[in-house]
């Protein structure tokens, strides 16, 4: 149910950009996003998927010791540090509330064509499924598919991007796993580890064969929402639902993973600054950015409406402002 949805809102959003979109000629295409602004595209080259990683690598190391980056960073790994401790008791109080709503501790898939796990069978699962790399290939075959249709250069470059950015993430996220080696919390309860023991640099064949043990930090399906969303709210700025419906998802999705006891609620916090970083200077690496100007070369600004209103009754006295813009 929720890979349809997400079908019918990504169709939705390319066909949305296409109306808007001033195709000039088959070099360029431009895009309205605001009153001054448009976006500017070149037509993406399949390669550039791949290409690009090593430069996403790159850019994210260099983000974290920026000095002008250096408070999210710091945010990031302060507030990791400062959770950690509440782990257990976030992870009891999650997994209690989300029996209370009827949510399944376990995920269930069904098989498409006898192949595919990929079905959910509950709602916990379809939640679970949101963050899963899957659902991210989905949405860029989706982007592909509108934009080879419409000739669409801004859904073009949104679906090369969505994988990516799955591909970064996911070469991040593993690393620091094998890094920090942090037991998941469905593990840490069998064996009786109140928030998870830590062994940093697990051997190869100890991570692949008892993968749980080691790979709670950061979360990937975070990381993987985030970079997700990212992508397309950049792309579509003036479609103004994208972010309050996709961080209200970002939220069950957190939840439903602390409730099933997959992860700790501290391996969030680096697994947003990853799935943001990497998700934005994707992106904004295909985005030319160009201010529409007047006849006289100044820039254009927004135009506001101001309404004043005054109101007399026996017993009030009242005046307001409404501003449009």
């Amino acid at each position: 149910m929720t890979s349809k949805i997400y079908v019918i809102i990504t169709i939705l959003l390319s066909y949305m950009g296409s109306l808007n979109a001033q195709k000039n000629d088959t070099l360029i295409q431009r895009f309205k996003v605001a009153d001054d602004i448009e976006y500017s595209y070149k037509k993406p080259k399949f390669l550039d998927i791949f290409r690009y990683i090593p430069n996403d690598l790159a850019e994210f190391g260099k983000f974290t010791i920026q000095k002008e980056n250096l408070l999210w960073t710091s945010l990031a790994i302060g507030s990791t540090a400062a959770i950690i401790p509440f782990d257990q008791k976030l992870i009891d109080n999650a997994s209690e509330l989300g029996e209370g709503i009827g949510w399944d501790k376990d995920h269930s898939y069904s098989k498409v064509a006898n192949v595919l796990r990929i079905i959910p069978n509950d709602i916990n699962s379809a939640v679970y499924y949101i963050g899963n790399g899957g659902t991210t290939m989905l949405l860029s075959g989706t982007f592909y598919a509108i934009g080879k249709i419409s000739n669409d250069y801004r859904a073009l470059n949104t679906s090369n991007e969505l994988i990516e950015v799955l591909l970064s993430v996911g070469v991040i996220t593993q690393t620091i796993k094998r890094i920090t080696g942090r037991q998941s919390p469905s593990a840490a309860i069998r064996d009786g580890n109140p928030g998870g023991h830590w062994t940093p640099f697990p051997s190869f064949n100890a991570y692949q064969s008892k993968t749980p043990d080691y790979d709670a930090m950061p979360s990937g399906h975070v990381a993987t929402f985030m970079a997700t969303l990212t992508v397309i709210a950049t792309n579509y700025p003036e479609i103004k639902w994208i972010k309050p419906v996709g961080y209200s998802l970002l939220g069950v999705l957190a939840f439903e993973m602390a409730s099933s006891k997959v992860h700790w609620v501290s391996d969030y916090p680096l697994a947003l600054l990853i799935g943001y970083v990497i998700g934005k200077n994707a992106a904004n690496r295909r985005i030319a950015k160009i201010k529409k100007r007047h006849a006289n070369g100044e820039i254009i600004k927004p135009k506001f409406k101001t309404d004043f209103s005054f109101n007399l009754t026996p017993e009030f006295k009242t005046a307001g402002v409404t501003i449009t813009f």
